[in-house]
This record gives C-alpha cells, structure tokens and sequence, in this order.
C-alpha cells in the first residue's frame, strides 16, 4: 500500500480530534489531477481539503529551503504564525507521534 494511502485514517482521525482546537489539515497533491485527488479523498472519508499542486508548484515551491521536493509524502506542523513547528518526512508511521505533535503546538501561547 502506498505511504499516502496508508497513513490517509490516522490522518483524518486526527483533522476530526483536533478541529475544536481550530486545528486545519489541508493535503497537498503534487503528483495528481483533480479527479484522481478527490476519488482518493471519497475512498478514505477524507474531510478536510487539498489543493493540486502538480502544475505549478507552489506550494512545493513556498516550502523548498524546508523540504526535499521529492520527499512525498510530508507532513507538516505550522504553529500559529504560519512557521514549521515540524515536519516528518516520509510516511506518518506512528500516528501518536504527530499527535503529540499537534498537541503541543497547540498549547504553545507564543
């Protein structure tokens, strides 16, 4: 199964249990058309939105002095200002890892 598949319900599960928090998952499809990302989104419940990215890069682009451009997939943890508070590069494996992540990115006040 590929990574994005994979980690696609520990994903979701985790946009449900924070957006209280006012926490937003957004998903990045940089190498897929729009009909396939949102058959991917249908077939895993996922709830939150993606942007495609594939054509012109941009978002790719706005995170290239903090990301590999080949490195899919990633995730990233913006803080409140926008910053990267952490990036797990690859497969998410251990879902409790990011959440601790999010949790504490959370609670921090700066």
């Amino acid at each position: 199964m590929s990574p994005c598949r994979a980690e696609a319900p520990d994903l979701e599960r985790l946009n449900q249990e924070f957006a209280a928090d006012g926490v937003q998952f957004l998903g990045v499809n940089t190498r897929d058309e729009a009909g396939t990302a949102a058959s991917f989104a249908t077939t895993f419940g996922l709830t939150y939105p993606s942007v495609i990215d594939y054509q012109d890069a941009a978002v790719q682009l706005a995170f290239s002095s903090s990301i590999p451009p080949n490195a899919v997939p990633t995730t990233l943890v913006l803080d409140r200002k926008g910053r990267i508070a952490a990036r797990i590069l690859g497969q998410v494996t251990e879902p409790s890892t990011l959440e601790t992540i999010i949790r504490d990115t959370v609670a921090e006040t700066d």
